[in-house]
């Protein structure tokens, strides 16, 4: 494959109905400037079969097959590992993006090469595709990292904890050997968002809506048991912890200079 600008890492377990519409979407994209690491999460049903059959079809996708089941986390750390892009990004097989998703990301990039995290708007769609858009009452753009932080961590907006609309530098990542957390099932990415953004300088955030985030009902996030309230605990204190360090990291530069 030749080496592109964007590396998307695609997760993929039980999602053979559902990956199709994701698989087009991004065979639609305005700009092509991409590869797609698809990583099968050692999945029961045929999914595996349905990427390997769209792998000989584009030759932007390439299918990594995991040896167990890991979970989202242990997923995106695999595409972390497989990526050797400029960029990259997280995206989800059972929803799917609009075509000007990669170019709005690439071309943001571009036009300021100092940015280290861009983010998009999203619509919520449901099971019968309805879509409603996210908005955002406090107008958006280049943001301080402290304003980028308080963003991400709100629990409503249009950029919030998720990795699908965000795009990152992927040196960035693997310098201070980013991972998401493999111990927790909820809060994973917000927590990711957090740890980036401490390390990164220069951000750039909008309301414009790209991504397709599909709610169905049968999701993790809509179910209430102890263990989701135990993972909600347990990244809130690890997402402010993080924050605290970072700002008394930068309290002990000031005093020192």
């Amino acid at each position: 494959m030749i080496n592109k600008t964007l590396s998307i890492i695609l997760s993929a377990y039980n999602v053979s109905k559902y990956i199709p519409k994701m698989i087009l979407s991004l065979a639609n994209q305005t700009n092509k400037d991409f590869e797609v690491i698809a990583i099968d999460d050692k999945s029961t049903d045929d999914t595996l079969d349905v990427l390997k059959r769209y792998e000989q079809e584009y030759d932007w996708l390439r299918v990594v097959c995991r040896d167990q089941n890991g979970g989202i986390s242990a997923v995106r750390n695999t595409g972390i590992e497989e990526a050797n892009a400029q960029y990259i990004t997280f995206i989800d097989s059972d929803d799917w993006i609009e075509p000007n998703y990669v170019e709005y990301f690439l071309n943001k990039f571009s036009e300021d090469p100092d940015l280290d995290l861009v983010s998009c708007g999203f619509f919520i769609d449901n099971q019968h595709g309805k879509s409603k858009v996210q908005t955002e009452r406090k107008e958006l753009g280049r943001m301080t990292r402290d304003e980028s932080i308080r963003q991400i961590i709100k629990v409503s907006g249009v950029v919030m904890g998720y990795t699908w609309n965000k795009m990152y530098r992927l040196e960035l990542i693997k310098q201070h050997n980013l991972k998401f957390l493999t111990d927790l099932a909820l809060m994973e990415d917000q927590l990711f968002n957090v740890e980036y953004a401490t390390v990164a300088r220069n951000f750039y955030l909008s309301e414009i809506p790209l991504y397709h985030y599909v709610s169905r009902k049968d999701s993790l996030t809509r179910k209430f048991d102890m263990d989701n309230v135990r993972n909600v605990s347990v990244a809130t204190l690890r997402v402010y912890k993080a924050i605290y360090q970072n700002s008394k990291e930068e309290r002990q530069e000031r005093e020192n200079q």
